[in-house]
């Protein structure tokens, strides 16, 4: 058990390291070499655990994954049972400061740009992207039944809401300075008001300017 967390937390120390490396300088240059040094780890240690630089860089990405699918899931376990809620929580995972920081999101685009040429990159991206979009369409369907709301395409509305936090987390990287996680949040809730105001319409003025004061 011991060595199997030491063997577990090593694979991690070097999939972080490989994600600082991709954040400072991109794929094109990376190098085991580079990931070795970033981690103080041995060239040697960096293939014990990973054959090569693309089993690595195929794993961070799956830790990247599952570092996002961690926290969205602890905000779902915290938020109440309305849908208004779980959605709630949806955006305060998607810009939590473990996730919608400039390092994370930098590299999440550099493994994005990559998908057209690498399959594996692709296969990982689209299975989350496709998990996400069918969960976010099913709580925005019980958000219309539990609202008493008509002529809604819960669909439509989870498509919107997925390409806005994109977008978003596109802004925070070439525009850190303008757009902050705090404001992006009111974004996508003012967005949201004027769809379900009675859930969301408080928040997008005072509410969520409030919390945000206080963040």
């Amino acid at each position: 058990m011991a060595r199997d967390a030491l063997k577990e937390a090593r694979k991690v120390q070097l999939m972080e390291a490989t994600i600082d490396c991709i954040a400072a300088r991109g794929f094109a240059d990376l190098t085991l070499a580079d990931v070795a040094r970033a981690a103080g780890l041995s060239v040697g240690i960096v293939n014990f655990y990973f054959r090569s630089k693309d089993v690595l860089l195929i794993e961070t990405l799956r830790h990247l994954v599952n570092d996002y699918i961690q926290q969205t899931n602890e905000n779902f376990r915290n938020a109440g049972s309305s849908a208004a809620a779980q959605i709630d929580a949806m955006i305060e995972s998607d810009f939590h400061r473990t996730i919608a920081n400039r390092k994370r999101v930098t590299v999440w685009y550099a493994f994005w740009g990559e998908t057209r040429w690498r399959p594996e990159f692709l296969k990982i991206c689209q299975e989350l992207s496709d998990t996400f979009h069918q969960e976010t369409r099913e709580v925005f369907a019980r958000l219309v039944v539990e609202g008493g709301y008509r002529d809604i395409d819960a669909d439509v509305i989870a498509r919107g809401f997925d390409a806005m936090i994109d977008g978003l987390w596109l802004d925070m990287l070439i525009n850190p300075k303008a757009v902050e996680r705090d404001a992006a949040k009111l974004v996508v809730r003012t967005f949201l008001a004027g769809i379900f105001p009675n859930e969301f319409g408080r928040q997008s003025t005072g509410g969520a300017a409030a919390k945000a004061a206080t963040a």
